[in-house]
C-alpha cells in the first residue's frame, strides 16, 4: 500500500513544485526537490493522512502551501518492517519503498578503501561496561579497514551498513531492513549478558556479538559467507567454571528480587 501511494505521487510530477520542510531556516525560500529530499516529501504526504493525500493527488500545487515534516519518512518506512515482523515473526528483508540502487562506482570505492561503509551505535538502559564498549569499537575499526571485509560488503546492493544495538531488559529481537541505498540492522540484547565477566571476557563477548550480527546481515542480504571477525588481543572466552559462577550469581540476584 505504501509503495502504491508513493508511485502515484511520483507519477504526478510534484518534483517541479517548491516545497518547504519544518526544519528549513527561517525565511529560506522553498525550492523544487530532487533525490532523497523528494522521496522524503512523498513519504510526508502519505504520512499526512488519506484526506491530505487525495487533495495533493487532485492538486499537486498544494504541496507548496505548508511546511512538511520530512523526518516522518523514516518513521513511516520503519512501520512497514515493524508490522511485517509482528505479523510474521520474521525480520523484514526489504527493500523498503524509496530504496535507491547504488551506482557501480560506489561499490568500487568500498573495495579500494575510498568510502566509509560501516558504522555501529551502542546504547542501553544502563551503562555499557567500558571494556565491552571499547572492544566493540576496536572490532568495528578492524572490520571496516580490512580489505577482505570491504570486498565482502562490495557484493551488497547497499553502499553503507548501519548497525544499532540496544542493551535492555526487554525481549531480544533482530531486524535487518534496506532503504535508500543503505542497510539498517537493529538489534536488542539483554543487558544481563555483561554480568560476571572480566575485561577479557567482555572483549570476547563484544566480538562474538558482532560476529552473530554480521552473520545475520549476510544471510538477510543474501551475501557470501563473511570473513572471520577479528578478536581484540586481550579477548578471552569464558571457561565452564566462569559460566557456572555466573549462573550461581544470577540465581542469587533472582532470589534477592523475590524477597518482600
Amino acid at each position: 500500500m505504501l509503495a502504491e501511494k508513493l508511485q502515484r505521487l511520483e507519477s504526478e510530477l510534484v518534483s517541479g513544485i517548491p516545497a518547504r520542510d519544518v526544519n528549513d531556516p527561517s525565511g529560506a525560500p522553498p525550492v523544487p526537490l530532487v533525490g532523497d529530499a523528494l522521496i522524503n516529501l512523498h513519504f510526508a504526504v502519505v504520512a499526512a493522512g488519506s484526506s491530505r493525500f487525495q487533495q495533493i493527488r487532485k492538486n499537486p500545487d498544494q504541496v507548496a502551501d505548508c511546511a512538511w515534516d520530512f523526518s516522518e519518512s523514516d518513521g513511516l518506512a520503519e512501520a512497514v518492517s515493524t508490522a511485517y515482523e509482528i505479523t510474521t515473526g520474521q525480520p523484514w528483508l526489504g527493500p523498503l519503498p524509496g530504496f535507491w540502487m547504488d551506482e557501480p562506482e560506489e561499490s568500487t570505492a568500498i573495495v579500494t578503501g575510498d568510502a566509509s561503509w560501516l558504522s555501529v551505535a551502542l546504547h542501553g538502559d544502563n551503562d555499557i561496561p567500558a571494556a565491552y564498549f571499547d572492544a566493540a569499537g576496536t572490532v568495528v575499526d578492524m572490520v571496516h579497514d580490512d580489505p577482505q571485509w570491504r570486498a565482502w560488503w562490495s557484493r551488497a546492493e547497499q553502499r553503507h551498513l548501519d548497525i544499532e544495538i540496544e542493551y535492555t531488559s526487554q525481549a531480544e529481537r533482530s531486524r535487518v531492513t534496506t532503504r535508500k541505498g543503505r542497510a539498517w540492522a537493529s538489534f536488542r540484547r539483554n543487558g544481563s549478558r555483561f554480568r560476571g565477566l572480566n575485561k577479557g571476557g567482555l572483549a570476547h563477548l563484544a566480538a562474538t556479538d558482532l560476529e552473530a550480527i554480521l552473520t545475520l546481515v549476510s544471510t538477510s542480504l543474501s551475501l557470501p559467507t563473511p570473513p572471520q571477525v577479528p578478536r581484540p588481543a586481550h579477548a578471552t572466552p569464558p571457561t565452564k567454571r566462569d559460566d557456572a559462577a555466573r549462573a550461581r550469581l544470577e540465581k542469587l540476584r533472582q532470589r534477592h528480587r523475590k524477597r518482600p
